[in-house]
């Protein structure tokens, strides 16, 4: 029997699915939200590169693997759309479930998303953890790049 796949029809809707399925540590929904034709890419915070579906996918299982669910939220900070394009930044914020409400991991993520067959997919994810903020005794000159 074939399982009828989601339909994204706007970038934001599979970027709520994909949050959806992280905080449900739910692999079959979050798999539903990436690519299946274009090459996907991945990267966790403090992680590899993770190239193609059957890494990517393999990387989330990793990720859920005896987890219990997190609260997740997020928050998009920017966008781009362009055509069949659609990036967006976004700050997420992770706490372990049971925790109480306190301070959350703060990540930064790229979120690129194309048109696939009429539906918005995921394409690449890309999260990192953001330099602390040192307040005023940071050297504001300081050049990343």
């Amino acid at each position: 029997m074939s399982r009828q796949e989601p339909r994204f029809d706007q970038p934001d809707a599979a970027e709520t699915a994909f949050y959806t399925a992280f905080a449900a540590i739910d692999p079959t929904a979050m798999e539903a939200v990436w690519v299946t034709r274009a090459t996907p890419i991945c990267v966790h915070p403090g992680g590899g590169l993770h190239r193609g579906r059957q890494a990517v996918m393999q990387s989330w299982l990793e990720i859920f693997s005896g987890s219990d669910p997190p609260t997740v939220q997020y928050r998009l900070i920017g966008r781009l759309e362009s055509g069949d394009l659609a990036v967006h930044l976004v700050e997420e914020l992770i706490r372990p479930h049971a925790r109480a409400p306190g301070p959350a991991s703060r990540v930064l993520a790229t979120n690129v998303y194309i048109r696939e067959q009429g539906s918005w997919r995921m394409v690449e994810h890309h999260a990192s953890l953001p330099l602390r903020d040192r307040g005023s005794t940071a050297n504001n000159d300081r050049q990343l790049h």
